[in-house]
């Protein structure tokens, strides 16, 4: 199955090329210098920078728009007929070029030509199989481009007044029955680019006979077929596009009448974000199991969106119950009453302690403003810290050396350095080696390194344990 079926289909938000500012003075100096100062520049730019001739010929053809997206197509049908598979850095990149082309012609022809501009965008859109089978799209850029292709299609549609919007309603509806890959949603998740409300509507009922052929079949017991997910989804994605919870969730009641938790959370999510909490509360009953948490969270939201002030200190009491941590304390203990605060304050104190991750429980103890709590902790069950959760870790020790707590950081450091040569995890040598000169660096102040071994001890057990990891070694002296 293609790398790219696999994604969420939580919305990615289109990739934009940064682009490096440009100093002020500058462009009051090319402001005062003669246009044939300035065709100089740009004839050297262009004898030097490939992307500055091309742009610059395209300029050219501004005055001839056939011409101008010939050169376009031209580009598209060279991608279509390459027959080299792109690995995954390199699909990386033909994605952001895929995207940079779609920015050309939004930027160069779609002014000049709105129906060759969507006709570029179509074909595009429908190139999607070729650039998909051809890449491994890991990295979703390729699927990213196709969505971008896809708002592209809408904004060329829409600037054709003169097409009647059934017209543009059934291409629609094709372009999305067609898809095998899941990268044209963008075309129903951003319809209303294009369509007012009756309209959207309208597409929606489309998809909706689907729905109801797809259910015609179905025998008792009988789980629902492909067809039936393809229009239901397809019905969600507009109803986020009207902001109408209702639509969706009616269209995944017709064959599902008994929600599971996943179906409800996407309920409740889609009432909330549409500014009607009190309609999510009713999804948010009962006992959701292994989801519990992601129910509680959502209760939470609602809550504070109607204002239930009472409710919404139990579910987020419950919550830091559940997890420790510190940005759930946080969100509790804000919307507590003042004098229930310090007993909050007092829980989460032997939280901290008996929590099962200590590295939560450092991190709780220093919300706390304990830095001395948190370093004690540390030291007493440093043997069950888990060095792979760097994401969690070079932060937390960053925060303990910035506050003087050396030896928690020490701590910390050496379970970062220690878990990268247990996994041998050879591409993360760079960093164990930072890890260790780091704590080279703090050894001096420290001093007492008291219950652990010293640093002199641990670099020996260092080199005794992983002397055959040349990598690394090699990196760091020793």
């Amino acid at each position: 199955m293609p790398s790219h079926r696999r994604k969420s289909a939580v919305h990615r938000p289109r990739y934009w090329v940064r682009r490096p500012a440009v100093a002020q003075g500058t462009f009051k100096t090319l402001h005062a210098r003669s246009k044939e100062e300035l065709a100089a520049l740009l004839v050297e730019l262009a004898a030097t920078h490939p992307e500055v001739e091309t742009r610059l010929v395209r300029g050219a053809l501004a005055a001839d728009p056939p011409r101008l997206a010939a050169q376009f197509r031209q580009r598209l049908q060279t991608w279509r007929r390459s027959r080299r598979f792109l690995m995954r850095s390199a699909a990386g990149t033909f994605g952001r070029e895929l995207e940079s082309w779609l920015d050309e012609i939004e930027r160069e022809l779609l002014p000049l030509d709105p129906a060759r501009a969507h006709k570029l965008a179509e074909a595009f859109v429908c190139s999607d199989e070729r650039f998909f089978e051809q890449a491994d799209d890991s990295d979703a850029a390729i699927g990213d481009a196709i969505r971008a292709g896809c708002r592209l299609w809408l904004l060329a549609a829409k600037a054709q007044p003169d097409r009647l919007a059934a017209d543009w309603i059934e291409r629609v509806y094709a372009l999305a029955n067609a898809d095998e890959y899941g990268a044209r949603e963008a075309l129903l998740r951003h319809a209303d680019m294009l369509f007012d409300a009756p309209a959207l509507r309208v597409l929606a009922g489309r998809f909706e006979e689907d729905l109801d052929r797809a259910l015609r079949p179905r025998g008792k017991g009988e789980h629902p077929s492909h067809a039936v997910f393809k229009a239901a989804a397809a019905i969600s994605l507009i109803a986020d596009a009207l902001r109408d919870p209702d639509l969706s969730t009616k269209a995944t009641l017709r064959y599902s009448p008994n929600p599971n938790p996943l179906q409800k959370e996407h309920f409740a999510e889609r009432y909330i974000r549409f500014g009607r909490p009190g309609e999510a509360l009713a999804w948010l009953e009962g006992d959701w199991g292994r989801h519990e948490e992601q129910r509680e969270r959502l209760l939470a939201e609602a809550y504070a969106a109607v204002g239930d002030t009472v409710r919404l200190q139990s579910v987020l009491g419950a919550l830091f119950e559940r997890t420790g941590s510190p940005d759930d304390f946080e969100a509790w203990h804000a919307i507590l009453d003042p004098a229930d605060r310090a007993g909050a304050v007092a829980e989460a104190r032997e939280r901290a302690r008996s929590i099962d991750d200590p590295i939560t429980g450092a991190q709780l103890l220093l919300a706390l403003k304990d830095d001395r709590a948190a370093e004690a902790l540390l030291v007493a069950r440093h043997a069950s810290l888990r060095g792979e959760q760097y994401y969690r870790l070079v932060p937390l020790a960053k925060t303990l050396e910035r506050n003087g707590r050396l030896l928690g950081a020490v701590i910390c450091y050496r379970a970062l350095l220690v878990a990268i040569l247990v996994r041998a995890y050879a591409r993360a040598y760079g960093h164990a080696a930072k890890y260790l000169v780091v704590l080279r660096r703090l050894d001096p102040p420290v001093g007492d390194y008291r219950p652990l071994p010293t640093h002199e001890a641990f670099e020996a057990s260092l080199r005794n344990t992983h002397a055959r990891k040349v990598s690394f070694c090699n990196r760091t002296g020793s």
